[in-house]
């Protein structure tokens, strides 16, 4: 559902003609960090600035404020440590899991 939602919000965004009307850069990066975790993907930093739909800046700065919220960890590759990931708290994967909980009941 999550990877659904995120596909419908790009496609909002190309209907429209303009992605800043619609900018949500850490909705963005929570969808897609839940849609990577429920198929056990791993996401690197860069990654997940692209999956922010905004530019990498933003991704990166919105990617600060989710970790100050504690939504988000970072973590060194273990293959690379040059490569930082990112994936979801334990508490946001709670919260993603009770938000998707409510809108399938919703719908």
């Amino acid at each position: 559902m999550a990877r659904s939602i995120y596909s419908i919000r790009r496609r909002r965004e190309f209907i429209f003609g303009d992605a800043d009307l619609f900018g949500e850069p850490a909705w963005d990066i929570l969808l897609d960090l839940y849609a990577a975790y429920a198929s056990g993907k791993t996401v690197s930093v860069s990654s997940a600035c692209i999956g922010s739909a905004a530019p990498p800046t933003t991704g990166l700065r919105w990617l600060g404020i989710l970790a100050d919220q504690d939504l988000v960890v970072r973590e060194h590759d273990p293959n690379d440590q040059r490569r930082v990931n990112v994936r979801l708290s334990d508490a946001a994967i709670a919260k993603m899991d009770a938000y998707f909980a409510e809108v399938s009941a919703a719908v």
